[in-house]
């Protein structure tokens, strides 16, 4: 894992703080969770990602990141092709 600097701001910080009640790590590390759900969601609902990426780029499983796009009202850019070729591949492997 790499460390990262980021440059915020003193006021909003100490705001966080006081409502979250946690640390300053904590809080960014909060943050930067929060921040790369909603940018996979908005990068899937964009069509610039795969399911299986977002799921990756959010940090969650496949089934996580499709609860997380239901909750964001984000539909699936899937082809009615694509669940017939899952459903078949996943019958083979039963």
């Amino acid at each position: 894992m790499e460390t990262v600097s980021v440059r915020l701001d003193e006021e909003t910080l100490q705001d966080f703080e006081k409502i979250m009640k946690e640390n300053r790590s904590k809080v960014v590390r909060e943050l930067v969770e929060d921040g790369r759900k909603h940018k996979a969601v908005e990068l899937y609902k964009n069509k610039k990602i795969s399911l299986g990426l977002g799921a990756r780029l959010a940090g969650t499983t496949l089934s996580g990141f499709i609860d997380l796009l239901k909750e964001h009202n984000v539909h699936l850019n899937l082809e009615l092709e694509d669940v017939r070729k899952s459903v078949e591949n996943a019958r083979k492997m039963l």
